[in-house]
């Protein structure tokens, strides 16, 4: 196994590029779906209607939760 790495950005170097900011929302996008604990189906569901709707994954879910919460 290949050891080595290339870092692209560390805290304190500016803003983070573009590709960090990528990797760094996939995977909060993939944390917040497993911390749900939704069937597959849903969080296949998630990821296709926030891509249909040209939003994150965490901007979907969030306009679900408020529109759930507005009429209550």
């Amino acid at each position: 196994m290949n050891d080595e790495f290339d870092v692209i950005w560390r805290k304190g170097d500016g803003e983070m590029p573009d590709k960090a900011k990528r990797v760094v929302n996939a995977a909060r996008e993939e944390k917040l779906l497993r911390s749900l604990q939704l069937p597959i189906e849903v969080v296949d569901t998630v990821r296709y209607n926030a891509s249909k709707n040209d939003q994150t994954v965490n901007d979907y879910i969030s306009s679900i939760v408020v529109g759930y919460i507005k009429p209550a």
